[in-house]
């Protein structure tokens, strides 16, 4: 039995993807994020889930996630969103596999690429004023273009800006085109071609209104031991906690190798029932204490929640990426393999 593991909704996803396709319209594309293990949620099922529901274009970060997706999807477009390097070429020829091309000194000579134009970003692509001469290079081996906001949910002038030049750098050539991360979505002038969702995908706020999302994931686990405890008690290591009462500790089988942050010491809480408990002391590598003594009936085996699959909970991935000072993002792709992640209708 897994220590914890994940509940993953199928029927919030297909709603999310219906809600996202509603708002692009029918003339869009949609290019379904699943790097990063889904962003936490599990590739092989994410895909599985969007290819049964229509989706046919995918989006990875690396050549090592499109090699897992291929096995798969035999007949999904698969782009590689960070590139590639030259010894992985022949094998993303032989998968059938699209890579970005991100340098115009990648020596990528034989593959179909969607070129990756840098309008703002400054990370990865070609920057926008020199991409004229890399397509007249590249000819019909680009089989589309893109770029990437970096503050579409924060920063509409700066969208506007990238927008600007993503349109010249282009301009003149009929290409497939696709801009618009999960908050860009809410520019119509951005979608093209096609759309690029990755959070919203997965039901959590992208920071601009995209209507009704509902998160898909739930982390539970359970209670393995209980002790009464009296005053003055210390818990965990460096005694992170000194017991102010008599009180009642519980034990739960997950740490920070499974993804619960050690920064959620002291300040997390956790759902058992209707009942909010704290975490107590040092969250450690596998085991985290929580102060129980609140929450009545409690006994060893009850189910409790880490993760809630509600925007609004104090337990949603926006929650705890407020307490952590982070964003929900890390919050989810930080879960780690030893959580099992089980997918429900």
């Amino acid at each position: 039995m897994n220590r914890s593991w994940l509940e993953i909704s199928r029927a919030r996803m297909v709603h999310n993807l219906h809600l996202i396709r509603s708002i692009i319209g029918p003339s869009v594309d949609l290019i379904a994020v699943v790097k990063a293990n889904a962003y936490g949620h599990g590739m092989r099922e994410a895909g599985t889930l969007l290819w049964q529901e229509g989706v046919r274009r995918f989006a990875v970060a690396c050549f090592e996630e499109a090699a897992e997706l291929r096995q798969h999807l035999s007949s999904a477009e698969i782009l590689i969103l960070g590139g590639i390097s030259s010894e992985e070429e022949a094998s993303c020829s032989k998968l059938n596999l699209i890579p970005a091309l991100v340098d115009e000194h990648t020596p990528l000579s034989n593959l179909a690429v969607h070129l990756l134009i840098d309008t703002g970003m400054t990370r990865l692509g070609v920057n926008w004023s020199r991409c004229a001469q890399i397509l007249d290079s590249l000819g019909n081996r680009v089989r589309g273009v893109f770029s990437h906001f970096a503050s579409a949910e924060s920063d509409p002038e700066y969208c506007q800006v990238q927008l600007r030049r993503f349109k010249q750098a282009i301009s003149g050539r009929r290409l497939f085109r696709h801009l618009s991360n999960s908050s860009g979505i809410a520019l119509p002038e951005c979608r093209f071609e096609a759309v690029r969702p990755g959070l919203a995908l997965y039901g959590i706020d992208p920071g601009v209104p995209l209507g009704d999302l509902k998160p898909i994931m739930s982390w539970k686990t359970r209670i393995v031991s209980i002790s009464r405890v009296p005053a003055g008690t210390r818990v965990g290591y460096s005694s992170g906690f000194i017991t102010r009462r008599e009180s009642l500790i519980g034990v739960l089988p997950v740490g920070y190798a499974d993804g619960y942050s050690r920064s959620l010491s002291n300040r997390g809480i956790v759902r058992i029932g209707s009942a909010l408990a704290p975490v107590v002391g040092y969250v450690s590598m596998d085991m985290i204490t929580v102060d129980l003594t609140d929450v009545n009936p409690v006994q060893i085996g009850d189910e409790v929640v880490l993760l809630e699959a509600a925007p609004n909970s104090p337990l949603s991935a926006s929650s705890l990426a407020r307490i952590l000072r982070t964003i929900p993002y890390e919050i989810l792709t930080s879960i780690g393999p030893r959580v099992g992640r089980v997918w429900k209708d």
